[in-house]
């Protein structure tokens, strides 16, 4: 009676050697570049859109904080999938962890449009520099990720280091913009202070002229802008306006060289006094 032959064992897949590395790296290369190309320009007026947030900023802090909230469920879940965690794994972590993945990236293009199209690369401070630097290299992260995932077969520690990279400047875009945003800004309104030098009336000139309404709303100049904050709602204090204005940030440019040091007292002392009236 002859034996019956047992099945061939399947023969592992070759992993690829670490020169295809080089087409991730070069992915990362070409798509951070071209967001950094894209941004390059001036801030723009028109375009801007704030959905159900107070302003532009705070959406863009609302997505980039939704991300981030995603990005920590994939690391979670990615350690689930590579049996690190000890629960037992169950059939719908794969599915939510891509889906996750997915809904993520939709998450960052709004702060995308504004960030890349609208505001531009912007470097008058380090935290704003190393935020547009950041932004730039999370599609090139992303990229070179979808570039590992879809070739398959990389030595076994390129993707987890190539997802690490990815969550580490995602948190890096959302720690130098939306955890800036909340722990810094203060809406509470101070007490109104201005220097006898500076002349609310002038400054109501002042503010038209330097186009400061296509950027922000304040009910007592008429203006609607919603590139930056609400000033109505914000009621920042004279001396933060005068050194924003004088100095910009925050992807709002400075004014020191279009405005003299009189018209920017006038434009601090009639926001200050204006901001929040009915």
């Amino acid at each position: 009676m002859s034996e019956t032959a047992a099945p061939p064992t399947p023969q592992p897949l070759q992993r690829r050697s670490y020169r295809w590395v080089a087409l991730p790296l070069l992915a990362f290369a070409v798509f951070s570049l071209t967001a950094g190309i894209l941004a390059a320009h001036d801030p723009r007026s028109k375009g801007y859109f704030r959905l159900f947030f107070e302003d532009p900023v705070h959406l863009k802090a609302g997505f980039a904080t939704a991300a981030v909230a995603l990005a920590c469920f994939q690391l979670f879940s990615a350690a689930w999938i590579f049996r690190k965690l000890p629960w037992r794994k169950p059939a719908w972590v794969n599915p939510a962890h891509r889906w996750s993945g997915r809904i993520a990236f939709v998450c960052t293009l709004p702060v995308a449009y504004h960030c890349i199209f609208k505001l531009g690369f912007r470097d008058p401070g380090t935290r704003v520099l190393a935020h547009s630097l950041l932004g730039c290299g999370v599609y090139g992260a992303y990229a070179s990720k979808v570039t590992i995932v879809r070739l398959r077969r990389f030595p076994v520690p390129v993707l987890p280091i190539a997802g690490g990279l990815l969550f580490a400047v995602l948190i890096g875009v959302w720690y130098t913009s939306a955890l800036w945003l909340y722990t810094r800004e203060v809406p509470a309104a101070a007490p109104v202070t201005i220097p006898a030098n500076a002349h609310p009336a002038a400054g109501s000139i002042g503010f038209a002229d330097a186009g400061c309404g296509t950027c922000h709303t304040l009910r007592a100049a008429g203006a609607t802008g919603q590139a930056g904050p609400n000033l109505d709602t914000f009621r920042p204090g004279y001396a933060r306006i005068r050194a924003q204005v004088e100095n910009g940030g925050g992807g709002m440019p400075e004014f020191h060289e279009q405005l003299t040091a009189q018209e920017i007292r006038d434009v601090a002392a009639f926001v200050a006094t204006s901001a929040g009236s009915p």
